[in-house]
């Protein structure tokens, strides 16, 4: 049997990665099409871009740390901002796999004592309380993106389990 510091981060990471599976359906399925309309507001794009930015952010290891994104053109991962730009599906799965090792790290060094640390980012929380907002930011957006969907006849996002993991 594992002992606590390693069942943390096993459960946290366990339960973390299907939600990230869920971003990473949607900017499969999505269609071209309405993937970065400017009549929905704000667009797919820019929604997935906003959570996986917050992670990309909160996972850092300081605020110095935190680089932002590069994709070769100015787009804005600010919600109801607008942006000169999009990031392509393609360049979204690449950042998604980048931000998916970043969180995969961040766990990793998660223990029973780590765990209630105060965050480098935030002083004010721990970094449990820093993974706990990304689950629930990360899930909040996934309810809207399944909205969006289903508005535009499309199948949404179903919800992944652990178990289901392959």
């Amino acid at each position: 049997m594992n002992n606590d510091n390693d069942m943390v981060k096993e459960v946290l990471w366990r339960q973390f990665k299907p939600s990230l599976k869920m971003i990473s359906k949607v900017i499969e399925t999505c269609p071209k099409a309405i993937w970065a309309q400017r009549n929905i507001d704000p667009p797919i794009w820019q929604q997935v871009y906003h959570v996986l930015y917050s992670i990309d952010y909160w996972f850092s290891e300081t605020k110095q740390a935190f680089e932002k994104p590069v994709f070769n053109k100015e787009v804005n991962s600010v919600l109801g901002e607008t942006s000169p730009n999009f990031i392509e599906q393609e360049d979204m799965v690449a950042y998604l796999k980048f931000v998916e090792e970043k969180a995969h790290s961040f766990f990793m060094k998660l223990n029973s004592q780590t765990v209630t640390e105060a965050s480098n980012l935030y002083v004010k929380w721990s970094n449990l309380d820093v993974v706990l907002e990304q689950f629930r930011h990360l899930q909040h957006h996934m309810g809207y993106l399944n909205r969006v969907l289903l508005k535009c006849k499309i199948k949404p996002v179903e919800w992944e389990l652990y178990e289901e993991e392959g």
